[in-house]
């Protein structure tokens, strides 16, 4: 069966380049190269003899002992002489530090740059993610992915991870060539396109488990809206990306049944999440919609069990008695998932948020202060951006599925800005939408824009 293809770009193509679609490729990397600068910059003036604890130290650990052939173990239990398998947080970027643990970089000064790495690859995707987007226009979508990558390379909320040894580097970079492979599907279907994209989106649940919302939110629509295809053709391109992305995790997921004697499939800790994040101090307190960690030690101290018990009877009975005081205050929960979203949308009590950053997720002053004061311009770039692509009557989705993904993941858990990182790519893409339709209508120059059908 011959499968539909659309022109990949507008007859005006055939015109004399522009000079950016000419030097396109030489000022991305130019902006990679200043991007990589920057982050690399602030790993050693500002970051490497930050004192580290809690997630970003057992990453440093757990790639170590992995490196040096111990496995998946929990690095705080092996501290203390004891063998303990781990899936506190899916293997993606963990076994990415690893590689460099192999070479002998093992120090957390060398993981961090190692993290400066995947900044700059996703500062290069975005550039081409954004002429991807653009590619329909006149001019071509070369000017908005430069525009792109700018905003990807000095985003505070995007660089500061790279300073935070956080799988949130892996999110952003996942998720930005998820967007761009989804793009590329969307103008040109291919089956194998498909399988790209679903793999990617395995590899995103590979770094975070909320990734695999992407499966229903953008896998799921890109298939069944794919341009020009038959309904049978539609339901063979999902059957496709679902599969590859179920392809993916399955590995991590059998590797997790085999080895625990408790279901865990791509994470663990579920508990520990919620019992932190549902109790008094944020149903009722000052950190409405936040986390409080005592809250969970509670829990564990009514079942006489000790902070470093490392097994999932732990795990267990915070879940439970997260699930009883849900069901004991379910009146008050549409109230603390509002304030949920309220706070990763920067409209609920956004200065505490900010110093929330600082205090309890390490990040550094004035990249907090800089990151709450950027977001509000890039948030409104981002809703202007999404409406200039309706307008040109381009797909939106594939930009919106991360926003959504970090709405829902909020809503049911709790509020932290580290958790918007899965939709920081999306919302530089749809800025620099809005950046590159600016220029274009005060130089009346062109601007990248759809042809042919409706898009959804």
């Amino acid at each position: 069966m011959v499968e539909p293809q659309l022109v990949d770009r507008p007859p005006a193509d055939l015109e004399a380049p522009s000079w950016v679609r000419r030097h396109f490729r030489l000022l991305l990397i130019l902006i990679v190269v200043g991007g990589l600068a920057l982050r690399v910059a602030y790993v050693w003036f500002d970051r490497r003899n930050t004192a580290y604890g809690g997630d970003p130290l057992y990453f440093h650990l757990a790639a170590n002992l992995l490196a040096s052939g111990h496995g998946f173990v929990n690095p705080y239990a092996f501290a203390r002489h004891r063998i303990v398998q781990a899936a506190d947080h899916p293997p993606l970027y963990l076994v990415y530090l690893s590689l460099f643990s192999l070479v002998g970089i093992r120090s957390l000064t060398g993981h961090l740059l190692a993290s400066t790495l995947l900044g700059a690859a996703s500062i290069a995707v975005a550039g081409l993610a954004g002429r991807e987007i653009g590619s329909r226009g006149a001019e071509g979508g070369e000017r908005l992915g430069l525009i792109a990558a700018v905003l990807v390379a000095v985003y505070p909320n995007t660089f500061r991870y790279d300073g935070m040894l956080l799988s949130e580097s892996m999110v952003i970079l996942t998720v930005l060539v998820t967007v761009w492979l989804a793009y590329r599907y969307w103008h040109r279907p291919g089956r194998w396109r498909m399988v790209a994209v679903g793999a990617v989106v395995g590899l995103g649940a590979l770094s975070r488990s909320e990734l695999v919302l992407l499966v229903p939110l953008l896998v799921l629509p890109l298939a069944l809206l794919t341009p020009g295809a038959s309904g049978r053709l539609r339901l063979r391109r999902l059957i496709l990306g679902v599969a590859a992305s179920v392809a993916v995790m399955t590995p991590w997921v059998a590797f997790n049944l085999a080895r625990f004697d408790h279901t865990v499939l791509l994470s663990e800790n579920i508990g520990g999440t919620l019992a932190t994040s549902n109790c008094q101090q944020v149903y009722y307190g000052q950190l409405l919609g936040y986390w409080y960690y005592p809250c969970g030690q509670d829990i564990l101290d009514r079942h006489h069990i000790g902070p470093y018990a490392f097994n999932g009877a732990a795990d267990r009975d915070q879940f439970n008695g997260a699930l009883t005081y849900i069901r004991a205050h379910r009146g008050r929960l549409p109230v603390v998932m509002a304030a949920r979203v309220g706070r990763i949308t920067g409209l609920f009590r956004p200065r505490q948020e900010a110093h929330l950053d600082v205090y309890l997720e390490n990040t550094t002053q004035w990249v907090s202060t800089w990151g709450l004061y950027t977001y509000y311009p890039m948030a409104l770039l981002a809703v202007a951006g999404a409406v200039v692509l309706r307008r040109r009557r381009e797909a939106v989705f594939p930009l919106l599925a991360p926003v959504v993904s970090v709405v829902v993941t909020v809503a049911l858990f709790y509020a932290a800005t580290r958790f918007r990182a899965t939709a920081e790519g999306a919302l530089c893409l749809l800025a620099a939408v809005a950046l590159d339709a600016a220029f274009a209508w005060l130089t009346g120059r062109g601007a990248g824009g759809a042809t042919g059908e409706a898009r959804a």
